[in-house]
């Protein structure tokens, strides 16, 4: 293969790692230039799910939402809690849950949240208006489940069009980039052993398009495509001329890392969605740095302060940071939890 070629192979396997780098960056940098206005709360308007599905974006962890919604729920005055010995929390329902303050009007991805938390609600309330944590059926945890992938879809529509189309065309040019790669080396070198990259390039695509991410599939999902793209690759690299093992390496690799690592992880905000993601950033920031004395006068003015930014700092992963301000700062119980509710469910 004369170097006129090699070039070639080079510009081709640098361009989809070079395209979703520069849209990851790109993403990020719209981010961190949001304003970040003080903030003592988070944005009005917003449930748990919503200030999740703001801050982390498409990749949100969506399996940690059921105690922040407990506790948004009680504070709102749909429920009670209750500390029951021998079935966990007891749960009480006071009236149906409605959507949240001061959303006159909900967004698309809000209507979404909101419908998750509803349809959960009805689920653990339909056969009486008492449900016990630990006590609950299967149903309840298929219920739970569901809950969890109805938010991970939400947040995964969330995503902006020019987030979608960069991560299309990142992992499109991906796949085109190993096949050409493979083309003009199998051109220049010629013989049927190149057939053999076949097995790479479908096990890195088909790796991260076929949707396996819960039970025994998941499991097997991993080491299936270690051998069905890895053993074949040894093979061929072992056979192949040095540097045209060479060049299909670095273009196997180039488009693993397009399509596992980078590409996933474009989050391109709109100027909306980056208004937010400044405030929710603004509220954590103030958390994170408040003194004592600020949160004192915070409580004076709201007494419900603390218990109406729990559900959140559980979103925003606060409760220790939080655990250990107000600890120094004496609080009233409040009227919906019977228990010691600081030592038993928010840490």
């Amino acid at each position: 293969m004369n170097i006129a070629w090699i070039i070639v192979c080079a510009l081709i396997i640098c361009v989809p790692i070079s395209f979703s780098t520069g849209a990851l960056i790109y993403g990020i940098t719209i981010k961190r230039r949001a304003t970040r206005p003080v903030e003592y709360y988070p944005p009005r308007g917003s449930s748990p799910i919503d200030v999740l599905i703001k801050y982390y974006g498409h990749r949100a962890n969506t399996h940690a939402l059921l105690n922040p919604i407990m506790l948004y729920w009680a504070e709102r005055g749909f429920i009670t809690i209750e500390e029951d010995c021998k079935r966990g929390l007891k749960l009480t329902k006071l009236k149906d849950v409605e959507p949240p303050d001061n959303a006159v009007r909900l967004t698309k991805s809000q209507k979404r949240n909101f419908d998750a938390e509803t349809t959960l609600f009805n689920a653990l309330f339909a056969q009486n208006k008492e449900f016990y944590t630990l006590a609950a059926q299967s149903s309840h945890n298929k219920t739970v489940s569901q809950f969890v992938r109805d938010c991970k879809s939400s947040a995964k529509e969330s995503r902006s069009r020019l987030s979608r189309k960069c991560t299309v065309i990142s992992m499109i040019s991906a796949g085109l980039a190993m096949a050409l790669v493979t083309l003009i080396t199998a051109l220049n070198y010629g013989g049927p052993e190149f057939l053999l990259m076949i097995f790479p390039i479908v096990g890195i695509i088909a790796f991260n398009t076929i949707p396996v991410d819960d039970g025994i599939f998941a499991f097997i999902k991993y080491p299936f495509f270690a051998v069905w793209g890895g053993a074949p690759a040894g093979v061929a690299f072992a056979i192949f001329p040095t540097t045209a093992s060479i060049l299909l390496a670095c273009a196997l690799l180039s488009s693993f890392i397009t399509i596992s690592v980078t590409a996933p992880r474009i989050d391109i905000r709109t100027e909306k969605s980056a208004d937010i993601y400044g405030r929710i950033c603004a509220f954590k920031a103030f958390l994170r740095d408040a003194e004592i004395a600020r949160l004192e006068t915070l409580v004076e003015e709201n007494p419900n302060y603390f218990f109406d930014i729990l559900p959140y700092c559980y979103v925003l992963k606060m409760t220790d940071t939080l655990k250990a301000k107000f600890d120094r700062i004496s609080l009233d119980g409040p009227s919906w939890y019977l228990g010691e509710l600081r030592d038993t469910l928010m840490f």
